[in-house]
């Protein structure tokens, strides 16, 4: 039986990692075949896109040619990592897939959302995730706040309104596609955004395995 692949999107700082660390050590410890991978990254080449890509000193760029280097990362994802242990039937969680392009060079960066789309299908070979959660955040004060006094990448040092447009690129896309794609209110605890998420995931595996 074909896996499940399930990605999870969202702004910087939203709790994208931690949710998806608590998905995979949830189903683990039901005796799930999990693999965790993340955009951009999880093959070689895509882990030396990504240091390009959000390196705070890194050269400036269009949004044509960011939307291009996220989309060589992911066809090399897809195809090398993906795809394989989806015929395995193991569930896949991704922090980010193509979502997280259409929004971010799309609707913030300006690149026509037919144009990404159609990047989106090539580079992923047509590939859609089964499940998206976009833990959502409406305060740029929280996002400033979980993110700390770290350093911030090439993407999170960007201005509060390309991160606004952002977060309302994700609810568009979560009205355009709520077969998919759940709205999640990431300022709950960290406990609630865990049983919201992991009630939908539960149902919808009972239901896979039902059919």
């Amino acid at each position: 039986m074909r896996g499940i692949f399930i990605t999870f999107e969202g702004c910087d700082g939203s709790g994208k990692s931690t949710q998806l660390r608590r998905v995979s050590e949830a189903l683990k410890a039901r005796g799930v075949d999990v693999l965790v991978t993340r955009e951009p990254g999880g093959t070689p080449f895509g882990e030396l896109v990504r240091e390009l890509l959000l390196d705070p000193a890194g050269p400036d760029r269009t949004a044509l040619a960011e939307t291009l280097m996220y989309s060589a990362a992911r066809a090399e994802l897809v195809l090398r990592v993906i795809l394989p242990a989806l015929e395995q039937g193991k569930v896949v969680l991704s922090e980010r897939f193509y979502d997280s392009t259409t929004v971010y060079q799309g609707y913030a960066g300006g690149i026509p959302i037919p144009d990404i789309e159609a990047i989106n299908r090539i580079s992923t070979v047509g590939l859609t995730p089964d499940l998206t959660f976009v833990l959502d955040i409406e305060d740029p004060q929280v996002f400033h706040a979980r993110l700390g006094p770290k350093k911030k990448d090439k993407i999170e040092s960007r201005s509060d309104e390309y991160h606004r447009k952002v977060r309302e690129g994700y609810r568009d896309l979560a009205r355009r596609y709520p077969e998919r794609i759940y709205l999640v209110d990431a300022s709950l605890t960290e406990d609630e955004v865990f049983g919201a998420v992991m009630s939908v995931v539960q149902e919808f595996m009972d239901k896979a395995r039902e059919r």
